[in-house]
């Protein structure tokens, strides 16, 4: 059998990083494409960065000579952040916006058999009128963020359905684990307390801590992310990814402040912006996916919790 040529773009993010490790040892072939090359938690090794490409997916020139030969490719690359979508829509809309429709044009121009899998978020269904959220539930974000993501999944069922390109869209919840940038809040929330934690800061709970997420682990979100290449029953559909139980922020930094000794946590008011797009208690249904692939999520909560905090102890020293 052909090996499968795999391009990640925005392969340098959490998912990402995460992806290309995975591929890797399943014996793909992987290319990565990263507009900047940051090396701050020593992911860069020699071998990995003969697989980098640099270069942004804005730039369609560039997209349409690094498009060719590839069989699978990971939309991953965007801004992330509900509350920076707010603050700045402009940057959000080039780069959630334009930068997919880019993609989308090289492939049909130049590599119109590959699958391209997109990550899209949970937050595209706003706040849940029902829990456990399924696929068909109604569709109101309320941050420019998830509107982007929103207008991106039709980008790309409507070029599967002009142009046959392939597709699979995941609206993914809340994942956590191993290489998110240390010390950033832009791209998941557990993983930001685990930081505040290590670090010695106060954890920074808004209002009670009471509203449920549904934390997924990477690596659980990894497996999904393998099973597109080899699923053709997933083409051309939108899945649930997630954890499928709601578990607060409250009970979430209380397992942290127990894996982290002396660590602490304090309760504050909602913050103006971020209180406007609090979608409240959200559970996946993630029931299409055991349907359609058989997957289920494989890691505990707590286990999960201890496996992160475990490597960003490790990472930093």
């Amino acid at each position: 059998m052909k090996q499968k040529n795999v391009l990640i773009l925005g392969g340098l993010g959490f998912i990402g990083k995460n992806l290309y490790t995975a591929l890797l040892a399943d014996g793909y072939s992987v290319t990565i494409v990263a507009d900047r090359v940051d090396d701050a938690d020593g992911f860069l090794t020699h071998e990995v960065k003969k697989h980098v490409v640099q270069g942004s997916i804005l730039d369609r020139d560039f997209l349409e000579k690094q498009i060719v030969g590839f069989d699978i490719i990971y939309s991953l690359a965007g801004r992330s952040g509900a509350s920076d979508s707010i603050r700045d829509p402009y940057a959000d809309l080039d780069r959630n916006l334009k930068g997919h429709l880019n993609i989308l044009e090289a492939c049909r121009k130049h590599n119109p058999n590959a699958i391209i899998v997109f990550p899209s978020s949970r937050l595209v269904y706003g706040k849940p009128k029902y829990n456990p959220v399924n696929e068909v539930h109604p569709l109101t974000p309320e941050s420019i963020y998830a509107i982007h993501k929103l207008t991106v999944e039709h980008y790309y069922l409507l070029y599967q359905q002009l142009y046959n390109i392939k597709s699979v869209i995941l609206r993914i919840s809340n994942p956590y684990g191993p290489y998110q940038k240390f010390g950033s809040n832009h791209y998941g929330i557990l993983n930001w307390f685990v930081h505040k934690a290590l670090t010695g800061e106060v954890i920074e709970i808004y209002g009670e801590g009471e509203q449920k997420r549904d934390f997924l682990h990477i690596d659980d979100l990894v497996n999904v992310l393998r099973a597109c290449i080899h699923s053709p029953v997933m083409f051309g559909k939108i899945y649930n990814v997630g954890f499928g139980r709601g578990i607060s922020i409250r009970e979430t930094v209380e397992l942290i402040v127990k894996h982290v000794p002396g660590s602490r946590a304090v309760f504050k008011p909602w913050p103006e912006v971020d209180r406007k797009i609090e979608t409240g208690d959200y559970i996946s249904d993630i029931s299409k996916l055991d349907k359609d692939i058989g997957w289920s999520p494989a890691i505990g909560f707590e286990e999960g919790i201890q496996a992160t905090v475990r490597f960003y102890d490790k990472s930093r020293t």
